[in-house]
């Protein structure tokens, strides 16, 4: 029964024109940290390794998001070199994420009719940015001094919505919210358009700002100046 040696999850993949039998990967990971979901991605590339096949056989498989839900499924047959190992690339263009947890793929080898369990292994563990804890020190430090980051104003457009939402986030507590921006509430959660959003990772992620410099006039400009 043939084997799966190893399972690469990466934005692309293609098998390589200079050497034969090789794979030329571009960007693999393993958690994809990301700040709201459901989050889109213009490609997910799937590279498959399998060794010890005697034969050219078929197999199928299952991708499955965090509830064990079954996403896509199909079927394939690797190109096996003299020793019984073979490679596949399954490329997916615009795979949404559409919740944090862990995805997984079931590998199953075809003889006949007959399906054979060979592995599941996980493809990554997709989840927000970690926590950060602030000590009372550290507030009372931030608050004091002017030349840090206390205080973030951010938009960003939650997949499916046509308008950006603008946020604002403060290290303190009763600071005042600019016009035309919204606070993060307490349960992180927020209802637009009828539909609520989950801005736990959002929130997350602007606290990672929090202590920093806040950034000269020159730099801005430059930044902006690459953005365009």
């Amino acid at each position: 029964m043939a084997k799966i040696k190893s399972v690469v999850v990466a934005h692309a993949a293609q098998m390589s024109q200079q050497i034969g039998g090789a794979v030329d990967i571009f960007g693999s990971f393993d958690n994809l940290i990301q700040p709201i979901f459901p989050h889109p991605m213009m490609r997910l590339s799937i590279v498959l390794t399998f060794e010890e096949v005697m034969r050219p056989t078929v197999f199928e498989v299952r991708l499955n998001g965090p509830d064990d839900d079954l996403i896509s499924r199909g079927e394939l047959t690797p190109m096996i070199d003299p020793l019984g190992v073979g490679k596949k690339i399954i490329d997916i263009d615009k795979f949404l994420v559409k919740n944090r947890g862990r995805y997984t793929i079931d590998i199953f080898e075809k003889d006949g009719d007959e399906l054979k369990f060979i592995k599941t292994e996980t493809l990554f563990i997709a989840e927000y940015p970690p926590q950060r804890r602030f000590t009372e020190e550290q507030i009372e430090e931030i608050s004091k001094n002017d030349e840090l980051i206390r205080s973030v104003k951010t938009e960003f457009k939650p997949f499916g919505f046509e308008n950006p939402i603008k946020l604002q986030h403060n290290l303190l507590k009763g600071s005042v919210i600019e016009e035309g921006y919204l606070s993060i509430p307490e349960s992180d959660r927020l209802e637009i358009e009828g539909q609520e959003i989950e801005l736990t990772g959002v929130r997350r992620q602007i606290e990672w700002m929090f202590g920093n410099p806040i950034p000269k006039e020159e730099e801005k400009k430059e930044e902006e100046k690459i953005e365009e």
